[in-house]
């Protein structure tokens, strides 16, 4: 089994390194001691080891995960070289391969982009990954859904979608405040806000010949209290609100 090593041990590296102990992923990880806490968090509890040595990192593990934020990786990479062929993947968003490729270090490695949200912590959710590679999608796999995307456009694009995981927190949440103002107890107002909006996706996913909206359709039928609620949120521009939210992230 492979030696993964990560450079830069934040929350985002945190999500990865759970996300592949829960599960089952038993390869052993070495971490840099940028972001100490987090790494001792992780060493504790995952079976991690600290190294003092980024070089001896590289040297010892055969996939690099770049984790360190923009304005650290100019100073990090000069201190490293890479073997040619090294398996890097950056999950670094907004840093393209060419952007990346402009560090002499990193020109003759096997260079991937890859964006895991929170919770790959708990082995769900997309993970977008440019180009394609089968080492990087095989160590991805249990933490969700590899998307292989077939241009950086497109994984470009898919920043968007990382963004509307974190959308999503803010309006369950305001939707569970509603229903705990009407009288709900906050446990039973999160159930039912949840599991409305889980049991959507659930059932849509189980009928993928039918798109959403004609699911939605046939449920908003003339003088239902779907339709007339969805007709609010029309008129207060409240769906395009997203998409221009979306639109904002290019």
């Amino acid at each position: 089994m492979t030696n993964l090593g990560i450079l830069g041990v934040g929350h985002l590296a945190g999500y990865c390194v759970k996300g592949l102990r829960n599960g089952g992923d038993q390869r052993p990880i070495m971490l840099s001691s940028r972001g100490r806490e987090m790494a001792r968090q992780l060493a504790s509890e995952c079976g991690c080891s600290i190294v003092d040595s980024n070089q001896l990192l590289v040297d010892q593990c055969d996939i690099i995960l770049l984790a360190v934020r923009p304005a650290h990786l100019d100073e990090l990479l000069q201190t490293i070289n890479f073997r040619p062929g090294q398996t890097v993947i950056s999950v670094i968003a907004g840093v393209s391969l060419k952007q990346l490729r402009q560090h002499p270090e990193l020109r003759q490695t096997e260079l991937v982009r890859a964006l895991p949200s929170t919770s790959a912590e708990v082995n769900a959710g997309p993970i977008p990954l440019f180009p394609s590679n089968p080492i990087a999608e095989g160590l991805f796999a249990p933490l969700g859904q590899v998307v292989t995307l077939s241009s950086e456009e497109l994984f470009d694009t898919a920043l968007a979608h990382a963004c509307l995981h974190g959308w999503s927190y803010f309006l369950i949440q305001a939707l569970i405040d509603w229903s705990a103002e009407q009288g709900m107890d906050p446990t039973t107002a999160r159930q039912m806000v949840a599991h409305s909006i889980g049991s959507a996706i659930t059932f849509a996913e189980a009928n993928p010949k039918l798109s959403y909206k004609e699911i939605g359709d046939s449920i908003a039928t003339e003088g239902t209290f779907t339709q007339k609620g969805i007709q609010q949120i029309e008129s207060g521009n409240g769906i395009q609100s997203w998409i221009d939210a979306m639109e904002s992230i290019k």
